[in-house]
């Protein structure tokens, strides 16, 4: 998992979410070096300089958005939620869109259509993107941009007549959770083959709600016991066909921000290969809705992977069976560099390269069951005076060709745990890893190695690949996330001076896309404009070209605070989470009251003082 930066140490007082006061700007050609490559153990690197013209005074810091609690799992908990209505007054679904209730009398919800229609608020637009793509919005009366398809007194939904252009099909998103597989998940009855590790009969139900799989089964029937008969552990016989990383640019796993819109954004600009957010297994295998939903994968995403996470080698075991008997994907991604608390205390994710047998383990089992192959995403190491990523992809390689023939890839983001995302990726310990030079008399890696980490410009893209040795595979996370076009830079090898008027249709885009994905109604348009908002808390953080006096600029440049060529790009460029609410109400009409907005990710790389609420409202 890469692009979500979380909590960490906190940068000097003086620092506003990467800016620095315009007093603390170095002398007149000072900042002539920070177009190298700084060193990958020093400080995150130099100063963004931003043509005299466009520097302003910074804000006071209650005008800024700060940083939020440092205790993440608090952070979480406080995080502000939708208000659901009460159930008796909300519409039935089944009413609302015209197929009649499912539930007949014992239905709770409410099913007057004319009273609903009465009190129904004002659409946010005047055209729903539903109807007018495919010629029918599943929302029906509950659509918020509802007027040009249905009865303003009835609630009646419309299609789009023939002469019109008709219905169309929408294209179908892949890898759902089926109703019937949900349930066997739920009941503990799915019939897995590998056993749950440590599984004691006493701690069923604690062992279903945490996700770990199908309990001790009942007397077997006959045709349970044939199933058993004819599945064995044994690895699969037949070749799995790699998926060739070269020459192409591959879209991290982003958390939060990498959602299904996005990604359709992202293929828009230029990406070859796209992957999910990172799914923790034990939610998968407890059948978990919104964990399910990280799989799903629009058709334009010719290449597309999923990353999973655990601690333990039978969860992984047990996910690929899962996976295998359920989605679609080209590869599937073992997480092994997650640095986030809440995952690495239950031993997932970064916490994994310190226990390297498990790592074993887990590619081992997983290769057993899936017939696509897998990727390794790790860190340098859990701490950067030890790094230990190439002693793993050492061990990995030694195992059984029957494992290693299933293995496209190993990435390494050149970070350890504890450094999260301050201070510049270490490239060249990625590099040595690559060719075999962080120990004596080790052969170079026969899997390609994918370095990752702090590619924002096409300069420092050639830059990692004259180096020689690591595959040609270009990396993308959180340069992706502030440069959505960045893909098309790094193909075309030039800057981009792009417009505000351009980067506002770019979320223009994403809010007709996430309407589809979330739908048009309330809860869907509430989806969009947080998912909106927390790629705006990214976003921000991009300084045009035509405003900098030198070129290139690197992701973790500070720079001092400046205004833009126009009002909206001034406007994008602001740290306060109010002015990102505006942006969302450009996209949404007006945020519903009481609505509130707290950013769930916070880089150590743009950290801000803490003098107050990172909070916004509307």
């Amino acid at each position: 998992m890469d692009s979500a930066p979380d909590d960490g140490p906190k940068a000097a007082a003086t620092e506003a979410d990467g800016a620095i006061a315009v007093g603390s700007l170095p002398a007149e050609g000072a900042a002539e070096t920070s177009d190298a490559v700084p060193d990958p153990k020093g400080w995150d690197g130099g100063i963004a300089v931003i043509k005299p013209e466009f520097i302003v005074t910074a804000p006071t810091p209650a005008e800024d958005v700060v940083s939020s609690s440092s205790d993440t799992k608090t952070r979480f908990k406080k995080r502000p939620r939708d208000e659901d209505r009460p159930i008796s007054e909300r519409m039935c679904v089944g009413t609302v869109v015209g197929s009649g209730c499912p539930f007949g009398p014992s239905c709770r919800y409410a099913h007057d259509m004319v009273a609903f229609m009465a009190e129904r608020e004002p659409d946010l637009g005047p055209r729903c993107v539903n109807y007018d793509l495919y010629g029918v919005c599943r929302m029906g009366a509950l659509c918020r941009f509802g007027s040009c398809h249905i009865d303003s007194v009835t609630g009646a939904n419309k299609e789009r007549p023939e002469t019109d252009g008709g219905l169309v099909a929408p294209p179908e998103e892949t890898n759902t959770l089926s109703k019937e597989t949900q349930a066997l998940l739920r009941k503990n009855k799915f019939p897995f083959v590998t056993p749950r590790a440590g599984f004691n009969a006493g701690e069923d139900k604690k062992a279903g709600a945490r996700g770990g799989g199908a309990a001790e089964p009942e007397a077997p029937t006959a045709a349970t016991a044939a199933s058993a008969a004819t599945m064995s552990l044994d690895p699969l016989p037949r070749p799995v066909k790699l998926v060739d990383f070269s020459n192409k640019i591959y879209v991290a796993p982003l958390t939060t921000v990498g959602n299904l819109p996005f990604r359709r954004i992202m293929k828009h600009f230029g990406a070859d290969i796209t992957c999910g957010e990172m799914a923790m297994c034990s939610n998968l295998l407890s059948g978990q809705v919104s964990e399910w939903s990280l799989l799903r994968r629009h058709p334009s995403e010719d290449i597309f992977g999923v990353q999973i996470a655990a601690a333990h080698p039978d969860q992984f075991m047990r996910t690929a069976e899962l996976l295998e008997s359920t989605i679609d994907v080209d590869f599937v991604d073992v997480n092994c560099g997650c640095p986030i608390d809440l995952v690495c205390d239950k031993g997932a994710g970064s916490a994994l390269m310190t226990r390297p047998k498990k790592i074993l383990g887990m590619v081992e089992g997983l290769t057993k069951f899936l017939t696509c192959p897998i990727t390794i995403k790790m860190r340098i190491g859990w701490n950067e005076n030890k790094p230990n990523a190439h002693s793993i992809i050492k061990a990995v390689e030694d195992l059984p060709t029957t494992t290693t023939e299933r293995i496209s890839a190993f990435m390494i983001h050149g970070r350890s745990r504890l450094q999260r995302y301050s201070r510049n990726a270490n490239w060249d310990y990625i590099h040595k890893a690559a060719t075999g030079r962080c120990a004596a008399e080790v052969p170079p890696p026969k899997i390609p190695v994918i370095g990752n980490g702090d590619i924002y410009t096409f300069e420092e893209w050639e830059q990692h690949k004259a180096m020689g040795g690591m595959s040609s595979c270009c990396m993308l996370a959180r340069g992706a996330i502030i440069k959505p076009w960045l893909p098309t830079e790094l193909k075309e090898s030039r800057h981009w001076d792009i417009s505000s008027t351009e980067r506002l249709d770019i979320l223009k885009k994403f809010t007709s896309f996430g309407l589809e994905h979330w739908g048009s109604d309330q809860k869907g348009v509430n989806n969009v404009r947080r998912f909106i908002l927390e790629w705006l808390s990214f976003l921000h953080r991009y300084i045009p070209v035509g405003i900098l006096e030198h070129m290139p600029v690197r992701m973790n440049d500070k720079h001092p605070h400046f205004c833009g060529r126009n009002d909206l790009e001034t406007l994008m460029a602001s740290t306060n989470a109010q002015d990102w609410v505006k942006i969302s109400e450009l996209l949404l009409g007006p945020v519903p009251d009481g609505f509130k907005f707290l950013p769930k990710h916070k880089s150590n790389a743009y950290s801000a003082p803490s003098s107050g609420k990172q909070e916004a409202e509307g």
